[in-house]
């Protein structure tokens, strides 16, 4: 009989064990899974596209993707913090630190040379100027010319306001859009806080539930086991 009550023993034991396995394997999954989008949100910010200034290559609601190290060249599109707007922006670049840029009879030059701008949806029509960059400053337009606030009005852009260059457009590769995100910042959100909320009261209501467990199991007497 003490052998068969040893073996249920450890059958109770083994079985514990695993639930706990499972949960904390979880707990673990669940918090790398955090971890790892601070991390991204962090490295890789989103925006969204508010407005029409970037037409037709960004439209109005586009959830966006940049990235905080990546190099910047003449061509990419940035996301920017404007002091004059006192908003975030996201327009093209158009000439780098140290550039001549020129705008004549409608047509962008870049130290001397005429740009191909095959994004622009129509032509241009603005007032021609010239600037030569500083070594921290970067000349930036909207591809919707016609309707966009940038450096021709606001001036150059400097390098500590740029926060990223946009890499990915996620409503238009994959479909998702800021609605969806709204809705994965609540699934997070209530997730850390069941998590939260199981790591405090877990503690103290596990231990009775076990405790409780081990009282349902039959207790054998002595004469039991004599009249065995």
């Amino acid at each position: 009989m003490n052998e068969t009550e040893n073996i249920s023993e450890e059958t109770t034991i083994d079985k514990k064990e695993k639930k706990f396995s499972i949960v904390d394997t979880l707990q673990f999954l669940f918090l790398l899974a955090v971890i790892a989008l601070i991390i991204f949100i962090r490295q890789m910010p989103l925006f969204t596209v508010d407005g029409n200034s970037m037409n037709n290559t960004y439209t109005n609601g586009d959830l966006l993707v940049g990235d905080k190290k990546a190099e910047i060249a003449e061509g990419d599109i940035l996301i920017i913090y404007s002091d004059v707007l006192r908003e975030r922006i996201v327009k093209r670049c158009i000439g780098l630190p140290g550039d001549q840029v020129d705008i004549k009879d409608n047509v962008v030059y870049v130290n001397g040379k005429a740009l191909t701008e095959n994004y622009i949806a129509e032509p241009m029509n603005t007032s021609d100027m010239s600037i030569r960059l500083s070594d921290n400053e970067y000349f930036v337009m909207g591809d919707n010319r016609n309707n966009s606030t940038d450096s021709r009005e606001i001036g150059p852009i400097r390098k500590d306001k740029i926060e990223a260059k946009v890499t990915h457009n996620l409503t238009k590769q994959y479909h998702i859009t800021p609605v969806h995100l709204k809705w994965f910042k609540r699934i997070v959100i209530i997730g850390a806080a069941c998590y939260i909320i199981y790591t405090i009261l877990g503690s103290f209501l596990l231990p009775l539930f076990s405790g409780k467990c081990d009282t349902d199991e039959p207790v054998h007497s002595d004469h039991d086991q004599t009249e065995q």
